[in-house]
């Protein structure tokens, strides 16, 4: 997806007052990754190729040892997700991308 595309994909949801940011990457690259949050925080997304699947490990730009979320996509299909903090992961392999939405608790 171009990086107005994830952009789109970011703004989505960021009216609704349970929300409290989203990130948007294209699958499989770290390379363009939108993001926006309605606190300081902000995200880094790494891809990485373990052989027979692909993690992606989301960290706090300011703190990498604090993670936000893990996810493995496997070869066949299968997805697993690891969260650290409350929000949504959603994998969308037919528009190749990745999103996370980060909720405010309480």
């Amino acid at each position: 997806m171009t990086p107005q595309e994830l952009h789109e994909i970011v703004d989505q949801r960021l009216s609704d007052p349970s929300v409290l940011g989203r990130l948007v990457s294209n699958l499989r690259s770290s390379d363009d990754t939108q993001q926006r949050h309605n606190d300081i925080r902000t995200f880094v997304v790494r891809w990485q190729d373990c052989g027979d699947f692909w993690r992606c490990t989301v960290t706090d730009a300011e703190n990498p040892a604090r993670r936000l979320a893990q996810v493995d996509l496997h070869e066949n299909s299968t997805v697993r997700a690891d969260v650290f903090e409350p929000c949504r992961v959603t994998v969308s392999p037919e528009e190749g991308f990745l999103c996370v939405t980060r909720y405010r608790v309480g």
